[in-house]
């Protein structure tokens, strides 16, 4: 009876296909992760976009000329790769209740990324001058 030669090939063919299961698992794995560079789109802006108020999650503080404010709104940021970003100011800037600045470009400081806009096309002259740090703003608004 020639029954053990037929078993070892059945047992050797289970081994084989058990560790081609495992390695095609391991490529499968591999080759799931594409996304090798660093991209910080994904990690930054998800921490730094968002809205900015005083009882928020994210805080907001704002003064006029050097002066802190007690009654504003809140300010909606929006930025990739934190070279520019959107501002949407509502119920932050005296006599204006809702504005947008769209491409402001960010500097990098130690404080964050900080800010400069210059208004001009409402009839007032004024700056914002602000930094957006991990969970904060800081907006000053320069006005005559």
């Amino acid at each position: 009876m020639k029954r053990i030669p037929i078993l070892l090939i059945i047992m050797k063919a289970k081994n084989l296909f058990c560790i081609l299961a495992v390695i095609l698992a391991i490529v499968a794995g591999i080759s799931s992760c594409s996304k090798n560079k660093y991209d910080p789109e994904d990690y930054i802006t998800s921490l730094l976009s968002g809205e900015y108020k005083k009882d928020g999650m994210w805080k907001l503080h704002v003064s006029l000329n050097g002066d802190p404010l007690e009654n504003y709104g809140y300010v909606r940021f929006e930025s990739k790769y934190m070279e520019v970003g959107t501002f949407r100011f509502v119920d932050v800037i005296p006599g204006i209740s809702n504005v947008e600045y769209e491409k402001v470009p960010l500097k990098m400081t130690e404080e964050g990324s900080a800010f400069t806009i210059t208004d001009n096309n409402s009839g007032n002259d004024f700056t914002i001058e602000g930094i957006v740090s991990f969970g904060e703003m800081t907006v000053n608004l320069k006005m005559p």
